[in-house]
């Protein structure tokens, strides 16, 4: 194991602000011990360097064991998409990818204008993954979605999500976690990590059963507070709000939640 902290930048003339990225590197005998003391890789920097490198983060996950489809996701599992799931993307499908992701991030509004040079490699590996697992999602045989997933055993780690949202009547999105979930329980695995989790867009992630969040200490429970914190996230618009909140989150994860 080897934890190192990347310092990136700070304010502290008018604020108290330090922006630090805790990362690490570990033994494959060790990943067990990563993801359940809240580290997961870095899906974009392993695709980029093929170099499996970690990051300590809110994060979210479903113990598996306490996952009981409800009717109405049972409902949700009968779609006109259909999914294969894959070891190795062949070149043409990755062409395929960089178009859907490239109509994923343009919805989203992730980029400006202009600087979507970002997305158009994103899925040309420089060597085959280990550890990789893609799920593909097509409607009338056009590949409309995809997840890419790091495979531990017993647990799997959403990577990178992304669907070009041509249809919205589909519930691309809705169906493609239903249908992972049930592939993990029916396949043994154990734990279905839904990776990042701050912002409202993450809040949809406790409605599932099992669901649990790192706080940076420990998995919590308490949905109650999870929703807080991230209704908290997308209220910072500026280094003020970010200053100013800073106690306001000590208070609410360390004062009040219970695992």
């Amino acid at each position: 194991m080897k934890i190192f902290f990347d310092h990136i930048t700070g304010k502290l003339t008018h604020h108290d602000i330090i922006y630090s990225l805790a990362l690490a590197e570990f033994e494959e005998s060790e990943y067990d011990y990563a993801l359940e003391n809240g580290w997961i890789p870095l899906a974009w920097y392993y695709i980029k360097m093929n170099k499996l490198t970690w990051i300590n983060a809110r994060t979210s996950r479903l113990i598996l064991k306490n996952f009981t489809f409800s009717k109405k996701q049972k409902y949700k599992l009968k779609s006109q998409v259909t999914y294969k799931i894959v070891d190795k993307v062949d070149d043409e499908t990755q062409k395929q990818q960089a178009e859907v992701y490239k109509k994923y991030v343009r919805h989203k509004n992730y980029y400006e204008e202009g600087n979507e040079e970002e997305s158009e490699d994103f899925f040309i590996y420089k060597d085959d993954p280990i550890n990789w697992k893609t799920f593909l999602y097509y409607h009338n045989d056009k590949l409309i979605a995809f997840t890419e997933f790091f495979d531990f055993g017993k647990q799997i780690i959403t990577g990178q999500f992304a669907w070009d949202y041509q249809d919205y009547k589909l519930g691309v999105g809705t169906f493609a976690t239903l249908s992972e979930i049930k592939w993990a329980i029916d396949n043994g695995y154990e734990k279905y990590y839904l990776s990042y989790a701050y912002e409202n867009s993450n809040l949809y992630k406790a409605k599932y059963d099992g669901f649990e969040f790192w706080t940076g200490r420990d998995w919590c429970k308490d949905k109650q507070v999870y929703n807080q914190l991230c209704k908290n996230d997308s209220e910072i618009k500026n280094l003020v709000d970010l200053n100013n909140y800073q106690q306001k989150y000590f208070d609410l994860v360390f004062g009040t939640h219970t695992t």
